[in-house]
């Protein structure tokens, strides 16, 4: 098992290692893959949820997608912020939007997608590396530190939908 030191030293070697357009594609890849999983999900399957876990392994997919659009949110902020020099808050971990539907968590995810795709745009050149702002497993991340570490928290939610999918129960 990869330790969250390991995993850290990874995203911090990507992110020092890759410009802003060298991690696009493996972002924006991985955020496209998950959005995917939630396509073709009826409003019942959303809202099913596990019969046990704790924290995030008890979420409905709904929750999920309702976590995915808050996360985004709270990240871009943290991105553009520190890219500049300034500080950023940080929600608590497992925040989740406001979305009474599928539909309208889906459709959220989308929009603040679009934002992530074009963060790079919205940032100074060269973008200040200094500012961080703590990761509750991962440590200090910096804007660009944070960028690639998108792609490992969409990856973990693409896999928690797809197992929440494969489940005893879960709506056919």
């Amino acid at each position: 098992m990869v330790t969250n030191e390991e995993l850290r030293a990874r995203i911090v070697e990507e992110a020092a290692r890759s410009t802003w357009l060298d991690l696009w594609p493996r972002v924006i890849g991985g955020r496209a893959e998950l959005l995917a999983a939630l396509d073709g999900m009826s409003e019942a399957q959303a809202r099913w949820r596990p019969p046990s876990g704790e924290g995030e392994a008890a979420w409905s997919a709904l929750e999920a997608a309702r976590h995915i659009q808050a996360y985004t949110h709270n990240v871009l902020a943290i991105i553009e912020a520190t890219a500049r020099g300034e500080p950023a808050p940080k929600d608590p971990p497992g925040a989740l939007a406001e979305a009474p539907t599928l539909d309208d968590a889906r459709r959220a995810a989308l929009a603040v997608s679009t934002l992530l795709a074009s963060v790079h745009g919205r940032l100074p050149e060269p973008p200040n590396l200094s500012v961080t702002v703590p990761h509750a497993f991962f440590g200090p991340l910096n804007c660009r530190e944070w960028y690639a570490f998108l792609r490992l928290h969409d990856s973990d939610h693409r896999r928690q939908l797809e197992r929440l999918k494969a489940m005893p129960g879960f709506p056919k």
